[in-house]
């Protein structure tokens, strides 16, 4: 069986946000997502997101994405309520679209990716424990919530239910081109030097593209903001937190215990 490591993700820039609206008029917003998505520490919880595309009037939104995913409900609410806000949305993939970032991707009316930036889906984790009887609960609920997310996918794209679930179950990479042809992206566009400055075997995913493709170093581009600062380790984590972000909240407990 494969083994997923997860680490506290690098330390972010004080006072930087993960999700910030800029350029709003009546006409365009451009709205950036760029990085954990479902932590009400970084602004980028359901909550947060919803609440400011509401108020927000623009007649055409820009969704720009670099992220690696995060809590499943949170980004299937903000998918939704990028998919019935009265905004033309588009979206811009500026490095990664990983997990339920892809789902929140393909809110756009059209989706435009980076052609150095990358795509991926996989099966819904989560960290649990209890009697042999709830863990096959939970797992019922897993599998109930890779429905869902495979409702999305097959709604966007011509793919097949069960050639969709065997990508997920294989934790599928799709480069810019492989994205435009299986349907998750519209176009491939020129990109910049903004590709997705995750360590990505920071977040336990089990097969990583090859290294080329995703810079260790983070190279923001000027319309990008900096990702936030990390809550101190001692905090308690919100209660929406995901079983990812409580592990990597654990490890960095244990980091600073040691």
């Amino acid at each position: 069986m494969s083994k997923r490591i997860v680490k506290f993700p690098a330390p972010r820039a004080e006072g930087a946000k993960w999700f910030e609206i800029r350029n709003a008029t009546e006409e365009s917003a451009d709205i950036f997502l760029y990085d954990y998505i479902g932590d009400s520490w970084s602004d980028t919880s359901a909550a947060a997101v919803v609440t400011q595309l509401k108020n927000l009037k623009s007649r055409k939104i820009n969704l720009r994405i670099n992220s690696p995913g995060g809590d499943v409900f949170d980004g299937l609410a903000i998918y939704n309520a990028l998919a019935r806000h009265d905004a033309e949305v588009t979206t811009y993939i500026d490095g990664l679209a990983a997990s339920i970032a892809s789902v929140i991707a393909l809110a756009g009316r059209r989706v435009l990716i980076a052609d150095n930036a990358m795509m991926m889906i996989h099966d819904p984790v989560a960290v649990t424990m209890g009697t042999a009887g709830e863990l096959r609960k939970h797992a019922d609920v897993l599998d109930q919530i890779k429905e869902s997310i495979i409702n999305t996918y097959a709604g966007r794209t011509a793919l097949e239910r069960g050639e969709l679930a065997e990508m997920m179950s294989e934790e599928t990479w799709f480069t810019a081109s492989e994205a435009v042809e299986h349907g998750f992206a519209d176009e491939a566009i020129a990109g910049v030097q903004a590709a997705a400055g995750f360590d990505l075997r920071l977040y336990g995913f089990l097969r990583l593209p090859p290294r080329e493709l995703y810079p260790q170093k983070t190279h923001t581009a000027a319309a990008a903001p900096a990702p936030a600062a990390p809550p101190p380790a001692s905090a308690k984590p919100p209660a929406s937190a995901t079983p990812r972000s409580l592990l990597m909240r654990k490890q960095a407990l244990l980091e600073k215990s040691a």
